[in-house]
């Protein structure tokens, strides 16, 4: 397992390159590191009628607000380092 402050540095790259995202990593005391990532927004609501109304417009709004909800494509034009999907 590499140490924390290069497990840092690689955390900070990949949220540079993956504007959107919430990226951490679990290391555990077996040497390994599990690296997880979410995208952002996290939404909470009421019920979940409006849920599914939220969820529709995080989707339709995705490439303004939300680079990690946009399609692929767009989210190239907003994280321009990302590898392009082939």
């Amino acid at each position: 397992m590499a140490d924390v402050h290069a497990l840092d540095r690689m955390n900070a790259e990949l949220q540079e390159q993956f504007p959107g995202w919430t990226i951490w990593f679990v290391p555990h005391t077996t040497g390994h590191v599990v690296w997880c990532a979410q995208p952002w927004p996290l939404i909470n609501s009421t019920s979940a009628a409006h849920l599914a109304a939220e969820i529709i417009q995080a989707h339709t709004e995705a490439f303004a607000e939300w680079p990690a909800l946009a399609s692929v494509d767009d989210y190239g034009r907003a994280a321009p380092g990302i590898p392009r999907v082939k």
